[in-house]
């Protein structure tokens, strides 16, 4: 019993090594798994991403390395030459306001409404003809451009923010990521849409 005991520790260690994984959080809030890394120098360093791929990055775009114990290695330093105005405590305030968005704002409607609009014009040419299904690109061009030039109702997308988190910076990250997400939506829905609406073109003209 004891043996099996020592083999089944054994084995659940080794199954928490392999997959235990490190994480870099860069000054935007991107969450990078890797499971190694290492610096080259003072600006270049390197990583493994979780295939395997080494890639390249560099410190100036790295917060902080996340270990697999939860132990937090914060790599920002504020240096007004190089335009990191805030400090280290504002910049955590400003990537965790951009972590918060990215898990509670999923911005559905901005796919919904860029894929029916695109569907929309490919169903409005099939009478036209082929000639005009060359222009459909323009509806997700112009839809995407519409969401970029568009604006956030700071105060409505952030009135279930704990008081306690309302920072200036914590604010300016979390509408950052609202408005990242929705351009992404709009982006991924209109393209979508285009597509499924040019498949249904075609195989309903035959063409």
């Amino acid at each position: 019993m004891n043996k099996l005991l020592v083999i089944f520790i054994v084995i659940f260690s080794f199954a928490n090594c392999s997959f235990a994984q490190d994480t870099i959080i860069t000054v935007e809030g991107e969450k990078i798994l890797i499971s190694e890394f290492r610096q080259t120098g003072t600006s270049e360093c390197y990583y493994k991403n979780k295939k395997g791929k080494e890639k390249e990055i560099d410190m100036e775009d790295i917060f902080s390395i996340r270990n697999s114990s939860g132990n937090e290695t914060v790599f920002y330093k504020q240096d007004t030459l190089k335009g990191f105005y805030d400090s280290k405590e504002e910049m955590q305030q400003y990537i965790n306001g951009i972590l918060a968005a990215r898990k509670e704002h999923k911005a559905p409607l901005f796919t919904y409404l860029g894929a029916g609009l695109s569907i929309v014009a490919v169903t409005a040419v099939v009478s036209t003809g082929v000639g005009a299904l060359f222009w459909t690109p323009l509806v997700p061009v112009i839809y995407t451009g519409f969401v970029v030039k568009s604006k956030p109702n700071v105060e409505k997308i952030t009135k279930f923010i704990p008081e306690n988190l309302k920072t200036e910076k914590y604010v300016t990250g979390y509408v950052t990521q609202v408005k990242r997400k929705r351009v992404n939506n709009a982006i991924l829905g209109s393209v979508g849409g285009l597509f499924l609406g040019w498949v249904g073109f075609f195989a309903i003209t035959g063409l």
